[in-house]
């Protein structure tokens, strides 16, 4: 079959090739090949029998095709230019995700449903009790932010059964002839994954352990989801190849061919997020939340999508803007280029040797012995004093390099005693984080010259960082560590932890000359042995427990004694009245169930039995007199306890109400009266308006333990700032600091060799993205293994079968012997 090109209308166009390239196009229709011929023809030759009805069918355009993005345009510095997209990039993922109707919103419905699927098979008991409900897999980078969501998820449901675990190791149990030995973790035959909801990270959705294992679940398994950085992926082919067209998630980056990652680990970090909110609003509106264990309330989520969404103007600060440097971000780069500094000086004491030696033997006058022949002292002095002036001018060229590392700290007023020899860098924050960004700035020098090689390590101030790095602590080694908000109640004993290890790192001394550290975090308060501390400006709001504190309380350990003081004085103030409930507690439940009974009988229903907001408002102000809620508040939790949206209670809906206790009342009362039912749609979560979380819920009225009570209440909202938002603000200030301080390095070489030296900071030695990334795990067993698997599915399932009937003929013949 022949066609004029100019049939096609000038249309830009890709044919599908079917499985050997990337497609976008639908896997049902027929694939053919392409020759190109003379005199604008173009010959298509079908490779199979199917017939086609159009031209039009077999090409997929690639200008204005939502589903192929562009490639991305050549720059000088692509890491700089990914640092500069982060808050656009994170800023389109959350209007995509509120205001668009793309995939992403029909990929989170599917997963939604998948997971609640799983929980009403566990409840129905049609699956293990202690089966696997959500598995998060991936490598590297996409790993370890899967694995901070898998454990925020686990801490808002505390039924829910999450396991991460890397695709090497999954590919390697069973992907395998032989099943590789798990060593040193706990995956093994016996984890259940049968009908389990899979989530694989993948930012170029193609990454072989990762592909591998899309492809070897699916015997176990058609659950299967991917967060990857397009649509159109390796992984998503497979996904599409089941008929699921929506179970791909995208953050809409495109390819990124710096192999350092910076905006792909913010986008990740931040649709994940956008995963996490949905699927705890989804469990919570859903009657299967009971068997999830549900931790976070509306009142989180409100919370959080409020920090999450002032985290861009946050991230904005940090990374600067396109015609003018920020505060932080000009001190981010101020710290990268000095501790650029400490780096260079080797090749810069290197050049001015070279200089020294080339000058003082090509003209045969080193410096002492010329000072004394110019002096006359040459005939004078006897001659063996001579020698004097000859072995000074040896110990010069001796100590040349250590004497131009001396001059130059003191031209550039730095720290004089440091050793002299390669940097080590130390970071140091929560394990995603630190990883992230010592894969980051280890990627950044990993072709730069072997006078300015950097050792990179990093570890978790919280934990590991004293035992694994402290006796590696020597005169100028450099520690970053991330530093947690302490103000914040809930991450006071985190924040007091980073500061004893960087504390104690910094008080190893050498010559009374320790390492150089610098904090990065939101608490403005420097730490006393640290040399530089960076403030993150944020404009979240206030958490109640910072309202509460004294003014001017900063530090990590006057903060823990301020939150210590308040649980000791409310727990001294309330001792007798905990006595007194403790001695009561049977008789008080037993009021307070009469109280609830009685109200409920004495409320006035309609024909259909349910109770208008009047005659509830009537019973709950004579029965309940100790809640203090004015006629607003009880409407907004009345309204939010009305399923039906009919303007009226059932008796169970009025119990519920009747049952919380002041505290959890109040909590209510703020959700519904910041967020409407009719507002809060499954997929926009309406955001807490307040300048002070949880601020009105305090009055006058309150006891110092409700208060206290209330504080605490806030305690998972806070880690999931911490987890969400704080933590990648720190990694993004991370990557703007290493990035200015590759950057230094990288353009001294040209510079001072005239552009002979050179080398790219956005590449490796091993020239390759991730998408290509030799994995130690071999696939070449996958489809061996997938009916492998397939066959025992289908043996468990025969198997689960024979016990049910076996146990109906059983109870069958028990009840026909019962009858004779």
């Amino acid at each position: 079959m022949r066609y004029d090109l100019d049939d096609l209308a000038g249309e830009i166009c890709l044919l599908d090739w079917g499985d050997g390239l990337p497609s976008a196009s639908s896997e049902t229709l027929p694939f053919y090949a392409v020759q190109p011929m003379m005199q604008s023809k173009l010959k298509v030759v079908s490779v199979n029998d199917k017939p086609f009805s159009s031209m039009a069918q077999l090409f997929v355009p690639l200008e204005e095709n939502p589903l192929v993005l562009p490639l991305p345009k050549t720059l000088p510095d692509p890491v700089g230019n990914d640092i500069k997209e982060i808050p656009q990039a994170l800023k389109n993922i959350q209007t995509d995700w509120r205001m668009g109707e793309g995939q992403n919103r029909a990929s989170a419905m599917s997963l939604s449903r998948a997971l609640l699927a799983r929980l009403r098979e566990k409840m129905s008991g049609q699956s293990a009790p202690d089966g696997i409900d959500l598995l998060v897999t991936g490598c590297e980078v996409s790993l370890w932010l899967g694995e901070q969501f898998a454990t925020d998820l686990a801490h808002c449901f505390k039924h829910l059964n999450v396991r991460t675990v890397s695709a090497n190791k999954l590919l390697g149990l069973s992907g395998q002839q032989f099943s590789m030995c798990q060593t040193g973790h706990d995956l093994s035959d016996n984890w259940d994954l049968h009908d389990c909801v899979v989530l694989i990270i993948s930012h170029s959705g193609g990454t072989f352990a990762s592909l591998a294992v899309s492809k070897l679940l699916q015997a176990v398994t058609k659950r299967i989801f991917v967060v990857t950085s397009e649509w159109d992926t390796q992984i998503g082919k497979q996904l599409r190849a089941l008929g699921t067209y929506s179970h791909v998630f995208s953050t809409n980056i495109s390819l990124r061919p710096a192999e350092p990652c910076s905006v792909s680990v913010a986008a990740t970090q931040q649709l994940l997020t956008q995963i996490l909110m949905y699927l705890a609003f989804r469990i919570l509106s859903d009657d299967v939340k009971d068997s999830a264990g549900p931790v976070i309330t509306r009142t989180d989520l409100a919370e959080l999508e409020h920090v999450n969404r002032t985290n861009i103007e946050a991230l904005q600060e940090i990374v600067g803007y396109h015609k003018s440097m920020s505060k932080t971000e000009r001190e981010l780069r101020r710290r990268g280029r000095a501790w650029a500094q400490h780096v260079l000086e080797t090749p810069r004491a290197w050049i001015l040797c070279a200089a020294y030696v080339a000058v003082t033997v090509t003209c045969g006058i080193p410096p002492i012995t010329a000072i004394t022949t110019q002096a006359g002292l040459y005939e004078k002095v006897p001659q063996e004093l001579l020698y004097v002036a000859r072995a000074l001018d040896a110990a010069i060229y001796i100590f040349l390099p250590q004497i131009m590392i001396f001059c130059i700290r003191l031209l550039q007023c730095r720290p004089l005693l440091h050793r002299m020899t390669g940097r080590t860098v130390v970071i140091g924050d929560v394990p995603w984080v630190a990883q992230c960004v010592e894969a980051f700035l280890s990627k950044l020098v990993a072709c730069t010259y072997s006078a300015t090689a950097l050792a990179v390590f990093s570890a978790n101030p919280a934990d590991h960082l004293v035992h694994r790095m402290t006796h590696r602590v020597v005169r100028g080694s450099l520690l970053a560590c991330g530093r947690p908000d302490g103000r914040l109640v809930a991450l006071t004993s985190a924040e007091q932890s980073v500061c004893l290890s960087v504390n104690q790192a910094s008080s190893i001394q050498s010559l009374g000359v320790t390492c150089e550290s610098i904090t990065i975090g939101h608490n403005p308060h420097k730490l006393p042995l640290t040399a530089h501390h960076v403030c993150l400006q944020g404009s979240r709001p206030q958490f109640l427990c910072e309202h509460l504190l004294p003014p001017g309380v900063q530090s990590a350990t006057a903060l823990q004694g301020c939150f210590g003081n308040l649980a000791d004085s409310v727990e001294s103030n309330d001792l007798w009245a905990k006595l007194r409930e403790d001695l009561s507690n049977t008789s008080k439940k037993r009021i307070a169930s009469s109280s609830v009974e009685t109200m409920l009988a004495s409320l006035q229903k309609d024909s259909d039995g349910q109770v208008s907001f009047k005659d509830f408002e009537r019973g709950f102000k004579e029965f309940m007199p100790t809640h203090h809620l004015d006629r607003k508040d009880l409407k907004a939790v009345f309204d939010r306890f009305d399923q039906n949206y009919n303007g009226a209670l059932s008796p169970s809906e009025c119990k519920a109400i009747l049952q919380l206790d002041s505290v959890s009342l109040m909590s209510y009362a703020q959700l519904a009266r910041n967020t409407s039912p009719s507002s809060m749609d499954h997929f926009n979560i309406q955001e807490s308006t307040e300048r002070i979380f949880g601020a009105r819920l305090i009055n006058s009225d309150m006891s110092a333990k409700d208060q206290f009570k209330m504080t605490e209440s806030q305690r998972l909202s806070m880690m999931l700032y911490e987890s969400r938002i704080a933590s990648l603000q720190r990694a993004v200030a991370f990557f703007v600091m290493f990035h200015q301080m590759g950057k230094t390095i990288a353009e001294f070489w040209p510079w001072v060799s005239f552009g002979i030296l050179r080398y790219r900071m956005d590449r490796t030695h091993s020239i390759m993205r991730i998408a290509t990334t030799a994995s130690p795990v071999s696939g070449a067993n996958v489809r061996e293994k997938m009916v492998d698997l397939e066959t025992k599915k289908s043996l468990v399932r025969v198997k689960g079968l024979l016990s049910k009937m076996i146990a109906l003929w059983r109870q069958q013949q028990v009840y026909s012997s019962a009858e004779f």
